[in-house]
């Protein structure tokens, strides 16, 4: 897998290592796959997190709300399997943070994401 390389602020790279393979790409995937919201894609308005919908505002079920991330980070094109899954949700700041570790087709990954980037 090989894909354009995003900077911290999420705009593409236009130096240096512009693109990113193995690990790198498919951690990438996963937190874009998070950041992209039900709908936004015009191409296929199926695709997305539920963020709107079923996660931000209130809810009642974190367990719901964790099993929506583990499956969309699962089904991210590349990766094998979750090894290990963390999620804090801070109802003050409205914010979800997920850390991950996955197993890809090139070995083990540690992804971190929150929402408070988007």
């Amino acid at each position: 897998m090989r894909v354009r390389g995003l900077d911290a602020s999420g705009d593409l790279v236009t130096r240096g290592k512009m693109f990113l393979a193995g690990r790198e790409a498919i951690a990438q995937t996963i937190v874009t796959r998070l950041k992209l919201f039900l709908g936004e894609y015009f191409r296929d308005v199926s695709d997305g997190t539920p963020w709107f919908q079923q996660i931000l505002g209130k809810f009642e079920n974190l367990n719901a709300v964790e099993a929506l991330l583990r499956n969309r980070i699962a089904r991210t094109q590349g990766v094998v399997r979750l090894l290990a899954f963390k999620m804090e949700y801070d109802l003050d700041a409205r914010t979800i943070s997920v850390q991950a570790q996955v197993l890809t087709t090139y070995g083990e990954q540690e992804v971190l994401f929150s929402n408070a980037t988007i």
